[in-house]
């Protein structure tokens, strides 16, 4: 009997040991999987190379022109990138916009010819900019044309103040904000 005793105690105690350690393989395995990707979000949520923008609100974003008041103007998807040379320089502000110009002459009324050339800028340092790149478009009555892509370069240290707009000789300004 002691023969018999001696190898079954053996055996059952190598099956136990066996498959406490096959636990813990399975328990170490699993907290490895789930650590790594934890490290890679980190790795993720650090972008390096982008350039700071800014949040630009006009007050108001709409405006009338024209000597009847027939041009009305928004103001939309305005945005602002702070502009650096290679080595991290400042050098300025670039500042886009849209408009959406509605001509409110009756329809067999006027139409007329709405151009951004004609903008100024006026920064914090009371100095005044033209447009960088703009459009212009000719308005049909009672009808809307977007004109798309109007840019502004702000020099290094300076900050919009106000936009004055002109049309048909008249004037309106806008106030311009950085955040």
């Amino acid at each position: 009997m002691k023969k018999l005793f001696i190898p079954v105690v053996a055996i059952a105690t190598f099956s136990f040991m066996y498959s406490c350690k096959g636990k813990n393989k399975d328990a170490s395995s699993d907290a490895g999987t789930t650590q790594e990707p934890a490290k890679k979000d980190e790795t993720k949520a650090a972008p390096t190379n982008e350039p700071k923008t800014y949040t630009v609100t006009f007050s108001p974003d709409t405006v009338l022109l024209g000597k009847n008041k027939e041009a009305f103007i928004k103001i939309k998807n305005a945005k602002a990138i702070a502009l650096q040379n290679p080595d991290g320089k400042d050098e300025g502000i670039e500042l886009t916009f849209d408009l959406d110009v509605t001509n409110k002459n009756k329809v067999g009324g006027h139409n007329f010819f709405f151009s951004t050339s004609n903008f100024r800028l006026t920064l914090d340092n009371n100095q005044n900019i033209t447009e960088a790149d703009g459009n212009s478009s000719g308005v049909d009555a009672e009808s809307t044309k977007e004109i798309a892509g109007i840019k502004y370069k702000i020099p290094a240290g300076a900050k919009p103040k106000t936009l004055n707009l002109f049309h048909d000789e008249t004037r309106a300004s806008v106030g311009v904000e950085l955040k």
